[in-house]
């Protein structure tokens, strides 16, 4: 996983539904899992226009594939209680200036969704999960890295409800930050903000997610996330405030 929400928007909700169904992951196996929920993750950008989002979901654990919300991925080494994979996963982060109501960031490119490889490695037991990913960007939007690492410990309530609680930290290199965070020379011409090149973060992150059986095939996942960002994405010119929080409920069916 990379930096989430320091990248915010649907990298967001990325890990909303990946955490949650991660809970399924041994008592499902082999079988398949797909939901539709609702997501509300308000964008770092200033004066943006904030919208809840549809969020699809799937969950799958195979002997080699998996997966987990939107990222698809397989399984380098695997045993009872580790596995190493490689994972191709949405870095969600989205900039339209149609969508601002600043004069002057009406003026900025666009920065499109993204998507990321790389490796992942968790290792769990009795004391929780510990998760490590290195991943790299791929389709041309700043062609930077990221690397993430997070604790989290299911707690689980009776039969029919888990609670998650997860806390963790998150690395982003200055390529990616810059895309979309950063103004060029001739943005800055254009709209009249400063030229802002944005340099690596690292940011915490903490949140929780739930999931509640609701029969032999409903389940319902929730998720909260919590980050403070960096001073590298907080203080460009496009951005306002030094926190994100995002809120995501979906429905699970398994067939």
């Amino acid at each position: 996983m990379a930096n989430k929400l320091a990248l915010c928007g649907i990298t967001a909700l990325a890990i909303a539904s990946g955490a949650a169904v991660q809970a399924q992951e041994r008592s499902e196996q082999g079988k398949l899992s797909l939901g539709m929920g609702v997501a509300w993750v308000p964008s770092p950008y200033r004066a943006y226009d904030n919208k809840a989002l549809p969020l699809p979901m799937a969950s799958y654990e195979g002997q080699r594939f998996f997966l987990r919300g939107p990222s698809f991925g397989a399984r380098l080494w695997n045993s009872s209680s580790s596995e190493l994979a490689v994972a191709l996963s949405p870095i969600g982060n989205r900039f339209q200036h149609k969508d601002s109501r600043d004069p002057q960031l009406k003026q900025l490119n666009n920065r499109d969704i993204s998507a990321q490889i790389g490796l992942q490695w968790q290792t769990r037991g009795t004391w929780g999960r510990l998760a490590l990913a290195t991943q790299k960007e791929v389709t041309g939007h700043g062609g930077g890295h990221a690397f993430d690492a997070n604790y989290s410990y299911a707690m689980p309530f009776g039969k029919a409800v888990v609670i998650t609680p997860m806390v963790g930290v998150a690395y982003t290199s200055s390529a990616l930050n810059d895309y979309y965070y950063g103004i060029t020379a001739k943005e800055a011409q254009r709209s009249g903000l400063p030229e802002y090149r944005s340099g690596s973060s690292t940011a915490p992150y903490a949140g929780a997610s739930a999931m509640i059986r609701l029969g032999s095939r409903w389940s319902a996942v929730g998720n909260i996330r919590y980050s403070r960002l960096a001073d590298a994405i907080a203080d460009s010119p496009m951005v306002r405030g030094s926190t994100t929080v995002g809120y995501s409920v979906a429905l699970l069916y398994t067939f």
